[in-house]
């Protein structure tokens, strides 16, 4: 069997490096792991086909992540399977075409917060390419799961969950790191640092923000915020100086939105106490106050209760933390992940 991985970014660097160990492989959903299923896999990105600057130019302007695979469809024909979690405009041509030489499965993210209602011409025409061309779909919590399987029941046997892939021998504690007096917060995609930033105000700790900000909104930050881009040997050890990891999320929740699941997999995996913003997918994840803390969206002061009850108890910090390893340990594993996957894989032929 083999397999065609279509990732939403360009990842050639990424898997070179995965593969020398020089960084983790969480982003790849186990495609280095899968052949040790006896399932062959591979990627495709248009970078490797036309100059570096053609391929830059054509993904800012012209083809966005949906699209940037369409050039390479013929290609697409030599697998048995496409995984992907975008490339809908390659789907759109699957399902129109009634392509059944290759199967289609997709890592699903945020499909119903995509399709939402199903009131706009492209939300109508994703609904119908997921119904004709899609053969099965991974999703990354119970929630979104029994979501699609409502929304999709004329394939709901072939929609199934299986918890976000971590690398959990690059995430691991580092107890040889001493921790410094500081709450880390890792991310870009819609999230909410506003509350994480008002709730420690009048607390005696400093918060570091691994994600992206305009140096503008730099400027306006209170001193106990830095905001810095990290690599990922740097990431690991700001998590292992980190007391609490927070992970404070803007999401519509009533679509089952996964945002932030890669961030809480590294965190746990990290053995650090988290808190979370409550939502449908981290309740997947989180049992609240046994392996992390659950708070409302955008409650400021629930949050700031949270921090402090973690901070000023040793022993349960101590305990959430393991508790969290503990989960990934025996969930988040990208090991497991690939298993569970070649398992489903294999039944699509």
């Amino acid at each position: 069997m083999r397999v065609l991985y279509l990732f939403n970014k360009v990842l050639g660097e990424t898997v070179e490096e995965a593969k020398s160990g020089i960084s983790h492989d969480s982003w790849l959903f186990g495609m280095l792991r899968l052949p040790r299923y006896s399932i062959e896999t591979g990627f495709l990105e248009i970078e490797k086909y036309i100059p570096i600057a053609l391929a830059k130019f054509l993904r800012k302007y012209i083809l966005t992540m949906h699209y940037a695979h369409i050039p390479l469809f013929p290609l697409f024909f030599s697998y048995d399977i496409v995984f992907t979690s975008t490339a809908f405009g390659s789907l759109f041509l699957k399902a129109l075409f009634r392509i059944k030489k290759f199967k289609w499965v997709i890592l699903d993210f945020n499909i119903m917060g995509t399709l939402q209602e199903e009131k706009t011409f492209k939300q109508k025409i994703f609904a119908w390419s997921i119904a004709h061309g899609v053969d099965g779909i991974i999703a990354i919590s119970q929630a979104e799961a029994n979501a699609l399987k409502k929304r999709f029941p004329h394939f709901a046997p072939k929609i199934i969950f299986i918890y976000e892939a971590t690398d959990i021998n690059f995430f691991k504690p580092r107890p040889q790191i001493k921790m410094k007096n500081q709450i880390i917060s890792v991310g870009n995609y819609a999230r909410d640092f506003e509350t994480i930033i008002e709730a420690i105000k009048k607390i005696d700790i400093e918060l570091l923000i691994v994600g992206k900000f305009s140096e503008d909104k730099i400027k306006t930050l209170p001193t106990y915020v830095k905001v810095v881009q990290l690599d990922h040997r740097e990431i690991v050890k700001a998590y292992a100086e980190s007391r609490i990891a927070v992970i404070s999320l803007k999401t519509k929740d009533s679509y089952s939105d996964s945002v932030g699941t890669l961030s809480l997999g590294e965190a746990m995996a990290m053995g650090k106490p988290i808190i979370v913003t409550r939502t449908k997918n981290m309740e997947s994840y989180i049992q609240d106050w046994v392996n992390g803390v659950l708070v409302k969206d955008g409650n400021v002061e629930e949050m700031r209760q949270a921090i402090i009850d973690i901070l000023s108890n040793k022993e349960k910090s101590t305990q959430l933390g393991s508790c969290a390893r503990e989960f990934a340990l025996k969930n988040l594993d990208s090991d497991i992940f690939a298993q569970r996957l070649a398992f489903f894989l294999k039944t699509m032929i």
